[in-house]
């Protein structure tokens, strides 16, 4: 089987590059061509058109931004079935569209399912991504290994939909939690309470998460470089999680208030700096 993958961005190039560290014939492509240059040196094999990188490709994984750009990368160029083919979606996206691309794919005749990830860059590199798979237990079976050159914990969670849906409640966390200890932590500054002290009892009780300790560095350095995962990122993720979250009858007041904090984050110019950039626009300078 011949591997390919779509998307060679900030997620889309380690991943692509573990691949091939497992010996697998890939197939890359990007809409800017140039991201590939890398990956074509450690052997893999770049297209410039969608059309000839999907007739040479027999398992094609999606790591594009939003939904949107899938569609557009996938059915603009009017490709007309997609036999023999499966597609694997690893970006973040709502539970609905992901549903949507298993319908639209599944009718020209191609296989669809949905391995969104926890984490990022330094857990692709140590093989330590989480992946969630919403797929038949065929398909997870077929696909399995392709993830193990990447993941050490590969979750099969039922159909299409439930994996979307894991990422949003887990991504929901990850921004509730960086605006809740951003705000403490600003609090025992302007209060002159030694952070240590703070982060000991924080550390020894049931409050403390692991991403506090992670992140700490960038709040006491107000220092944002070298993202992970970008702000901008960040409030797609948000607004994805604002809709989905609402189709449930989930109350969510309290992130349409986060909500403008990113948006103040990424106009102060943050909005390719580290999420926890957030934290100048709680406890400004």
């Amino acid at each position: 089987m011949k591997v390919g993958l779509i998307g060679t961005g900030l997620m889309g190039k380690p991943i692509a590059q573990k691949l091939l560290e497992s010996k697998y014939e890939l197939n890359v492509f990007n809409r800017t061509k140039s991201k590939t240059d890398s990956l074509i040196k450690l052997g893999a094999k770049s297209f410039t058109g969608i059309r000839e990188f999907v007739a040479e490709t027999d398992i094609i994984i999606l790591m594009l931004s939003n939904y949107d750009a899938i569609v557009e990368v996938l059915f603009a160029s009017n490709i007309r079935n997609f036999e023999n083919k499966t597609i694997i979606q690893m970006s973040t996206i709502a539970p609905t569209e992901s549903i949507d691309l298993h319908k639209r794919i599944t009718k020209l005749r191609g296989e669809y399912f949905e391995a969104p990830v926890l984490g990022s860059i330094p857990q692709i590199i140590n093989s330590e991504l989480i992946v969630l798979i919403g797929s038949s237990e065929k398909q997870f079976t077929k696909c399995e290994n392709i993830f193990k050159s990447f993941s050490n914990k590969i979750i099969y969670l039922g159909e299409v939909g439930k994996a979307s849906a894991m990422k949003l409640a887990l991504n929901q966390l990850i921004i509730s939690e960086t605006v809740a200890f951003s705000m403490s932590l600003g609090f025992v500054i302007e209060n002159n309470i030694d952070v240590n002290i703070f982060m000991e009892i924080l550390r020894s009780s049931a409050l403390y998460a692991a991403t506090f300790d992670k992140k700490l560095p960038n709040y006491l350095n107000r220092n944002f470089d070298n993202p992970n995962f970008p702000v901008k990122h960040l409030l797609k993720d948000l607004d994805l999680i604002l809709n989905s979250f609402a189709e449930k009858n989930i109350n969510t007041d309290s992130l349409k208030s986060i909500r403008k904090i990113l948006i103040d984050s990424i106009q102060k110019g943050n909005a390719d700096k580290d999420y926890s950039a957030l934290y100048n626009s709680v406890h400004p300078i």
